[in-house]
Parts: C-alpha cells; structure tokens; sequence
C-alpha cells in the first residue's frame, strides 16, 4: 500500500531526491568527524574544521537538491546513495558544470 497518489511521482518535493539529500548528509556527519579528527591536533581545532565541514555539506545538499529535486525519479539504490553523498560533497564542481553547460547552450 503506498501513500503516493498514481502518476505522481515526478517533481514531488517529498520524493527521492529529498531522501537521498537527507541520507547523504546522515552519512557525512561521521565522515566530517573522522576527516576533522586527523585535520586538528587539539578539541578547538577539531571542533571548527567539523563545523565547516558540515556547513560546507548543508550548503551542498542545499545547492544539490534545489538542482535536482523536479526531475529526480529514480529508486534509492546503493550505487544511487553513493552518487548522492559524492554530489553533497563535491557540490561545486557541479554547479560549475551545468553553468558552464548553460552557456555553451545560450551561444
């Protein structure tokens, strides 16, 4: 039994793209406070290179979902979960991309 009316899957805020922006952040926040453990050699260091990781990680889930999320449909799988995690961390490279695309397409 689902919850979802039929036929309206595409472009849904509370769809897969939320879901997988929300994962992704989950898994970031170890991966944030393992990375800063080896960056910083006492607590106060520590403590602001895991804040600024996880502000960089919002910003990215942010910019990565507001990107995606009308015309993300797909299944959450592994691979996809994975895709998503990499997206939130390396946010910038694609914003970089689809402008640079977007340029090449208005010339």
């Amino acid at each position: 039994m689902s919850l979802q009316r039929p036929g309206s899957g595409k472009g849904q805020f509370f769809g897969p793209a939320l879901a997988g922006v929300c994962i992704a952040v989950v898994l970031s926040v170890p991966a944030a406070a393992f990375t800063a453990r080896f960056l910083g050699d006492n607590y106060n260091t520590r403590a602001l290179v895991y804040c600024c990781f996880l502000l960089w990680v919002v910003c990215g889930a942010v910019a990565v979902f507001m990107k995606t999320w009308k015309s993300e449909e797909s299944r959450l799988t592994l691979p996809r979960i994975l895709l998503w995690f990499l997206s939130v961390w390396l946010w910038p490279l694609l914003l970089a991309a689809s402008a640079l695309s977007r340029r090449r397409g208005s010339e």
